[in-house]
């Protein structure tokens, strides 16, 4: 692949007018000693989102590159399309609720990403806002080692999206169809990446990930939350092929099964649990 710039910074978003300035701004105050693009892609918002990339593609033209999906593709497909508009060696993640705070994190990381050709996904550690003004946890990770491996990425998902930077590996074979099925477009990219080497963690606050009513984790209850882990652990599994991984995945998918369980028991869902008690019975 023959990149233009050094790194493309990569904004999905739908319907964040009340968002999507700040991430842009994030975006817009890096220090960088390299060339880099951002490219924002709008999955067909329905509230002021594109009026807002429009200002913004027009004061800064040839720096944003903004596309507006005409019918809505939904996350993972928006996810598809925007990665794979990108042309730089390294690929910044950007959610449009979420954004940056360190104007020099992008070039801790493509410094390290320069230095470190075994690693291929560099993240660092992000702080939690809650928009309800609830006094939640604000570690967004709680990990202490340096470099990690595809094995650790199947136990969670750890990795603040909004924290990372990749190389760009994305082509038309990079998605398999166990992706488009997944609840997660980020795990499973993750996980994708970590086949090409080692995850480095710069564990310092560059970013801060935005937890609201509208967010695809944070904005549904906790049995939504339960199901969706469990599903996307199956989508994981069907991208697998190495036998030890396999096992990996499989202990995982038991955990999950174990925490349904006891989610459904303590709500009084006999139906509900006796179902998935079955399903850990013949994990």
């Amino acid at each position: 692949m023959s990149a233009t710039v050094n790194v493309s910074i990569c904004i999905i978003t739908y319907n964040q007018q009340n968002y999507i300035e700040r991430a842009i701004e994030s975006a817009l105050m890096q220090h960088a000693g390299f060339s880099y693009e951002i490219i924002i892609s709008d999955d067909c918002s329905t509230d002021n989102t594109k009026d807002i990339i429009a200002r913004y593609a027009a004061k800064y033209p040839g720096l944003i590159k903004a596309f507006y999906a005409e019918n809505n593709l939904g996350m993972l497909r928006n996810w598809e399309k925007a990665l794979k508009l990108c042309t730089g060696k390294y690929i910044a993640l950007l959610e449009g609720d979420d954004f940056w705070n360190d104007p020099l994190k992008l070039q801790k990381q493509y410094d390290i990403l320069e230095s470190h050709p075994d690693c291929v996904i560099s993240f660092t550690n992000a702080t939690i806002e809650y928009e309800s003004g609830e006094n939640g946890y604000k570690r967004y990770v709680d990990k202490t080692g340096v470099v990690f491996t595809t094995i650790d990425l199947l136990e969670y998902n750890f990795i603040p999206t909004c924290s990372v930077l990749m190389r760009n590996h994305i082509s038309d074979t990079f998605f398999p169809p166990a992706y488009f099925k997944s609840p997660f477009a980020d795990w499973i990219i993750h996980i994708l990446n970590s086949h090409f080497g080692k995850v480095h963690f710069l564990n310092e606050f560059t970013c801060t990930y935005l937890v609201h009513g509208m967010g695809v984790w944070g904005g549904i209850k906790k049995e939504k939350q339960l199901l969706n882990k469990l599903k996307a652990i199956d989508c994981v599994g069907e991208i697998l092929k190495a036998p030890d991984l396999l096992a990996i995945n499989s202990e995982s998918r038991k955990k999950a099964l174990r925490d349904i369980c006891l989610y459904y028991k303590k709500e009084q869902k006999l139906i509900a649990y006796l179902k998935y008690s079955l399903q850990l019975m013949l994990a």
